[in-house]
């Protein structure tokens, strides 16, 4: 099934009749039409109902305009559309409003397939609740789960099994939590091994975007994500300068908050041997702890302002600077010695490397699959 569509201009365009009631001489129909309304965005489709009558030999003609405003005090018009007609209209003028949304109004004429909004709206799906694509990809349960998806949408008693989905025991649905949450965990190593030795910082930052509660296994309170790539403030006359750190979390409790700040698997730590058994720590490092630091004095500095112009509530006591920076794997006994001898003085920022981080991850998993 597709939808033709017609541009008259540049900001407006004519769609397919369509048929709300149909006889052998009569007919009634909508006549879509998709605009740029410049007032409000959302409200794109207007249109016009249109009375069709014919002889049985002849085409469809609109019937002669009426004047509504001729008429008089006492006269009145009732144009009754059914329950069925109804339904289809809205479901009709939902493909337009998806069509002006995804494309505007593109010159000339067009044709949309009513089978591609329909899959973008899976797709959407998909992007709300990554969760659903890792379970359906998952070589064990993908096929199980797509039989039962068919199999609950082609019985006629869905709606039954539907409601007891809904009322599954507490035990039950922590055995469907746990399943889900293994599947996902282990999707998350696989994508650890396959990329360690990946430099791309945006990389790192989207996985941990998408699998927040890693980050949350730092911290002994429970701590939840209140943001990414957040403004601290900092920016100068020329609008620039300003300080952006990749995440802050914040205390479920308290409301204060803590900074993350991430770097990749192949920042380095340790320079050269300074004297014998003791290394100077790199610029990677040093680096990322001033660039924290700053972050952190910035968001004290300006809370005031942040506070204000933020739609939710938030502390900054005396906030958690979290920088998460390269494998701790790769240093010898002699080099770790160090390293761990200047992380322990670090007062002001905890660090911990990628691979001490999913090492917790692979713990979660071996916790959750023993259960």
């Amino acid at each position: 099934m597709n939808i033709s569509v017609n541009s008259t201009s540049k900001d407006s365009a004519f769609g397919q009749d369509i048929i709300l009631r149909e006889k052998s001489t009569t007919r009634l129909l909508f006549r879509p039409q998709i605009i740029n309304n410049r007032n409000n965005t959302n409200a794109s489709v207007k249109g016009c109902f249109i009375f069709q009558k014919k002889r049985p030999s002849e085409s469809w003609e609109d019937y002669k305009e009426l004047d509504l405003n001729k008429l008089k005090a006492t006269e009145w018009i009732k144009l009754e559309i059914k329950s069925e007609e109804m339904l289809n209209l809205m479901t009709e003028l939902d493909a337009y409003y998806k069509i002006h949304k995804d494309y505007g109004i593109e010159p000339g004429w067009k044709k949309y397939f009513k089978t591609d909004l329909q899959i973008q709206k899976v797709i959407d799906m998909f992007k709300q609740d990554s969760s659903l694509f890792d379970a359906l990809l998952d070589e064990s349960k993908g096929e199980l789960l797509q039989n039962t998806l068919k199999w609950v949408a082609s019985t006629d008693n869905s709606e039954k099994i539907i409601s007891r989905l809904l009322k599954v025991k507490d035990a039950e649905l922590d055995q469907l939590n746990n399943l889900i949450g293994i599947t996902n965990i282990r999707k998350l190593l696989t994508t650890w091994y396959q990329n360690r030795n990946n430099d791309d910082e945006e990389f790192w930052q989207k996985i941990f975007k998408e699998n927040a509660w890693v980050l949350s296994q730092i911290f002994a309170s429970p701590l939840l994500l209140f943001d990414e790539k957040a403004y601290l403030g900092g920016k100068g006359i020329g609008n620039k300068g300003g300080k952006v750190v990749d995440f802050i979390f914040q205390n479920d409790i308290s409301k204060d908050v803590a900074l993350i700040e991430i770097k990749t698997p192949n920042a380095k730590l340790l320079s050269s041997e300074y004297r014998h058994g003791a290394f100077s720590i790199h610029s990677d490092l040093t680096g990322a702890i001033v660039q924290v630091l700053a972050y952190k004095e910035q968001l004290q500095r300006e809370y005031s302002n942040l506070w204000q112009n933020s739609d939710s509530d938030f502390k900054v006591f005396n906030p958690v600077s979290v920088l998460i920076v390269g494998k701790i794997a790769e240093l010898d006994e002699k080099k770790l010695q160090s390293f761990e001898l200047y992380r322990k003085e670090m007062k002001n920022v905890v660090i911990i490397t990628f691979d001490e981080l999913f090492k917790k991850v692979k713990l979660l998993l071996k916790l959750l699959s023993a259960n």
